[in-house]
């Protein structure tokens, strides 16, 4: 009795533990049938030969097959026909060493018939109780939502976002790739790249607004790239600048024929919401092999052709040449030279005396910056202050030459001799300078030069390439600095501005005073400028003085003070300082 019990403990312990096992094994399939259920990833088992054992409820979901008859498709036959070719090469390769085939992205036709990418991994089963032969697991995510937000990024990376244009990275890689596949097919085809850089169009965003300025970029874009042919490329470089890659250039008419073609379009004008737009454009050129035989030359010399353009006249093209790379070669090694001297200190500054041209009276003087270099010897400032400008080396240079002339001016004065309004040149770029009005500050106080003798002088143009700029002046003005504003009647189209600007002094330009006693418009414009000046309450000066009928003319039209070599050349400090003994002893 005792071993029956014994025997039916045993039993009903094995039972339990079966049932328990029976429980355990049931628990876990549930589990497998929700993952399988629920997972976005289409799972499934297919034959070697692609026809499917088991496909996943994410078929449905995602790809919309009915999985009652997933069974008479064939998974190969799903893939893309350009993507079959490599699946199935992976598929041999892992087949043999039984290994998990590595991520590969290809294309899979949904039941639509139409395509999506997806990321699939294979690996093998080789024991099945289902199947007498290996069963290949295939594993895949529906990627395209990924994929088109990489195509996003990529085209955020490689184009401009205003004009949907490839920008200078994009560029720079097409570039290098023509120019690799020239090298290596060693062939004699021509290509050209264009640097264009549209005329004035500062004026336009001042003057109508970034908006507008900004649709202004959209159209000169449409017009390049309506320009061109559609196997060239045209990029935005960034501001107003684009370029373009003729890659097929028979000879240099036919790349005339393309780079007129561009500028005839740009002459007509450019409308936005019933307003026209006059926009012009330069054009530097370079092309392979001739002017560069890497994608960095050609940038480089069609930039250095560009900038030649806007120097002489704008609205217009130039071809790279030797004279451009001469003097490129000049310019480089003058702003290497430049920057070196700004840090040695090789300037020094003359000062030009303005006079009462009736009584011959002195009344102040002009500083002119002056660059004594130790092998070339004196260098003109025409050649050296319009590259200050350009490479922003006119901040430094300029606070120099400010700083002398204050410090000058208070030596003169503690050695007794009169006190006169001192001059100074300010530029574009010294206004557009965040700390300017703080540096003039720190300078009146350095040198102890008391403001009411010093005079600022900007050119009118100013008004129109810098923001802001009356609101500068009247701080400098606030300071009890005078503001002058020279070669008057070269830059701006309206004088009716002059009322609303916080200025002291007219300079007539040069160009006027040159043929005033033969020539009637220049009298006419002189004569203009000083009634105006007398209604607005303006001091005027007329520069560039050299004979004696300059003079009788001026004082005709009741001009009081003038300077220029009739008077004097401008003078270094010694110099000048027996200017100022004789004016004592006179």
């Amino acid at each position: 009795m005792e071993n029956m019990n014994s025997t039916l403990n045993y039993v009903n312990k094995s039972i339990s533990s079966d049932i328990a096992k029976q429980k355990q094994i049931e628990e876990q399939n549930e589990k497998y049938r929700l993952i399988a259920e629920n997972t976005t990833d289409l799972i499934s088992l297919i034959e070697v030969d692609g026809s499917f054992q088991y496909a996943s409820p994410s078929f449905e979901a995602i790809l919309n097959y009915d999985l009652s008859h997933i069974g008479h498709l064939n998974f190969f036959e799903m893939i893309h026909p350009d993507d079959q070719e490599m699946v199935n090469k992976e598929i041999r390769i892992f087949c043999k060493r039984k290994k998990t085939v590595r991520h590969i992205e290809i294309r899979i036709r949904d039941n639509n018939g139409e395509y999506i990418d997806i990321e699939a991994s294979f690996s093998v089963i080789d024991q099945s109780s289902f199947s007498k032969n290996d069963l290949i697991l295939v594993v895949m995510r529906d990627i395209r939502y990924r994929k088109m937000f990489e195509q996003k990024i990529y085209h955020l990376a490689f184009h401009d976002t205003l004009t949907n244009l490839p920008n200078r990275r994009s560029f720079m890689n097409e570039l290098n790739r023509e120019v690799l596949d020239r090298k290596k097919l060693n062939t004699p085809s021509k290509m050209s790249v264009l640097f264009i850089d549209l005329d004035n169009f500062k004026s336009i965003n001042d003057q109508w607004g970034h908006d507008v300025g900004d649709q202004v970029l959209i159209e000169a874009a449409r017009i390049i790239k309506d320009s061109i042919r559609p196997s060239d490329l045209v990029g935005r470089v960034g501001g107003d600048e684009f370029i373009v890659l003729l890659k097929d250039i028979k000879d240099e008419e036919d790349l005339k024929k393309y780079v007129n073609h561009i500028l005839t379009k740009f002459n007509s004008p450019i409308s936005i919401s019933g307003q026209d737009y006059i926009l012009t454009c330069s054009i530097g050129v370079a092309t392979y092999p001739k002017d560069g035989t890497t994608s960095r030359e050609l940038i480089k010399n069609a930039d250095d052709a560009l900038y030649n353009v806007k120097n002489t006249g704008k609205n217009h093209y130039l071809l790279f040449n030797n004279k451009i790379k001469n003097e490129s070669l000049e310019r480089r090694l003058l702003e290497n030279a430049l920057r070196h001297a700004i840090k040695e200190e090789q300037f020094y500054v003359e000062y030009q005396p303005k006079l009462n041209i009736s009584t011959k009276q002195l009344i102040g003087m002009e500083a002119l910056v002056r660059w004594k270099h130790p092998e070339l010897g004196t260098i003109p400032p025409g050649k050296f202050i319009s590259l200050a400008e350009e490479t922003g080396l006119i901040v430094p240079l300029g606070e120099w030459i400010l700083r002398e002339s204050c410090r000058q001016m208070k030596k003169w004065q503690a050695n007794g001799y009169q006190s006169l309004v001192i001059s100074v040149n300010v530029s574009i770029r010294q206004l557009e300078d965040p700390h300017f009005i703080k540096t003039v500050e720190n300078i009146l106080k350095e040198t102890d030069l008391d403001p009411q003798w010093l005079e600022i002088e900007v050119t009118e143009s100013v008004f129109m390439d810098v923001n802001d700029a009356a609101s500068v002046l009247e701080e400098i003005r606030q300071l009890g600095i005078q503001i002058s504003i020279d070669d008057f009647g070269t830059g701006y189209s309206s004088l009716s501005y002059l009322k609303h600007l916080p200025i002291d002094t007219l300079k007539v330009d040069a160009s006027f005073i040159k043929d005033i006693h033969e020539n009637d418009e220049s009298k006419a414009i002189v004569k203009s400028v000083l009634t105006l000046a007398t209604t607005l309450g303006l001091n005027v000066i007329a520069e560039g003085i050299e004979t004696q009928e300059h003079v009788n003319e001026l004082n005709k039209d009741g001009l009081l003070f003038g300077q220029g070599f009739y008077f004097s050349k401008p003078l270094n400090s010694q110099a000048f300082e027996e200017y100022l003994l004789k004016e004592v002893n006179a």
